[in-house]
């Protein structure tokens, strides 16, 4: 597991990297420079609406052995999204506007609910 945990963390960069050089020399450097500005900007303004505190949340509600509400999972998801458009890159910039499509959402929320449920009542 740690294994393929230190692969991704090394090759999802370059994979990143590759990607914005390919588009600026199919595009222009400028346009990539603009594009990661802009999604960094719309990252930084759906973050700060929302707190690194939810994460405390979140884990408090676990170590109480209850669920997390969905709200509170909506609000992390939101929150890491935001996170995802601020790293430089348009895989992380796909995944966090493919997460902030409500349907998708709302499915990854019950999904780790009922991820989270297991973990509490086995």
């Amino acid at each position: 597991m740690s294994f393929l945990l230190a692969s991704l963390i090394l090759i999802i960069p370059l994979v990143e990297i590759w990607i914005l050089i390919q588009i600026g020399i199919a595009a222009s450097l400028n346009a990539v420079f603009i594009l990661c500005v802009i999604s960094a900007g719309a990252g930084w303004w759906l973050m700060r609406g929302e707190d690194f505190s939810i994460w405390t949340l979140i884990e408090t509600e676990l170590q109480n052995r209850r669920l997390p509400t969905e709200e509170l999972l909506s609000d992390f998801l939101t929150w890491s999204c935001g996170m995802a458009l601020v790293i430089p890159g348009f895989l992380s910039d796909l995944l966090a506007l493919a997460l902030l499509i409500p349907i998708i959402k709302e499915e990854l929320i019950r999904l780790m609910r009922k991820k989270m449920q297991q973990k509490i009542h086995p």
